[in-house]
This record gives C-alpha cells, sequence and structure tokens, in this order.
C-alpha cells in the first residue's frame, strides 16, 4: 500500500513539473516573440507577416486559455502573407483589425500576469 501512494505521489509531482517546464518554454518563446513583434502596425496587415512563424509556434505551445487568441492571430497573418502587395484584399482584411487586437490584448495580459513579459502594444 506504501509503495502504491509513494508511486502516485511521485507521478503527481512529475506531472506538476512538465507542466511548470512547458509553460516556463512558452513564456520564453513569448520573450523572443515580443522583440520580433516590436514593429508590427496592426492597421498594416502586411506586418503580421513579420512575426507568423512565432505566432504558429506561440499558438502550438499557449496554454488552453488564449489557445484561440493565438489561432486569431495565426490566421489574420496567414491571411496577410497570401494577400502579399494586393491593397484590395490587404483593404478587406484591415477590417478584421479589431478581432485581432480583441485577441492581442487577452494575449498581452496572460503575457504580462502569467510570464511578466510584455509584449509591444498595438497602436
Amino acid at each position: 500500500m506504501r509503495k502504491v501512494v509513494m508511486t502516485a505521489v511521485l507521478m503527481t509531482t512529475a506531472a506538476g513539473l512538465t507542466a511548470c517546464t512547458e509553460e516556463q518554454a512558452y513564456c520564453v518563446d513569448l520573450a523572443g516573440y515580443a522583440a520580433n513583434a516590436v514593429n508590427v502596425d496592426p492597421q498594416n496587415p502586411a506586418d503580421y507577416v513579420k512575426i507568423l512563424a512565432d505566432a504558429k509556434k506561440l499558438q502550438d505551445s499557449a496554454p488552453q486559455e488564449i489557445k484561440d487568441d493565438w489561432a486569431a492571430i495565426v490566421t489574420f497573418a496567414e491571411k496577410a502573407q497570401k494577400a502579399g502587395s494586393d491593397r484590395v484584399q490587404l483593404a478587406r482584411l484591415s477590417k478584421e483589425t479589431g478581432a485581432v487586437t480583441t485577441a492581442y490584448k487577452e494575449i498581452a495580459t496572460h503575457a504580462k500576469d502569467s510570464c511578466k513579459v510584455d509584449v509591444p502594444a498595438l497602436n
């Protein structure tokens, strides 16, 4: 019986350490993203291509409570990449910046609260 209890305690502890490590890895990746996102203008959808690779990585590693927010950022950045320099497509895409801004604010709040990382503000 004692062996079973000890095994359960060790498994629970190991699971907790793994979750902590995953959160720490996300926070490290988030800090790198923050450095790259400094010059991203939310009113210029073409700028989102600059952060697409980092955003995809963060979407995969993000905690559950902000995964959908990262998905919104990635989707928007992919659309911007596809639009390229097509002004008509970019104009259509610019109408979606409100939802992206809301998602980004959620990410920024989580970043500051959970990771102690300040992501660049959207102007």
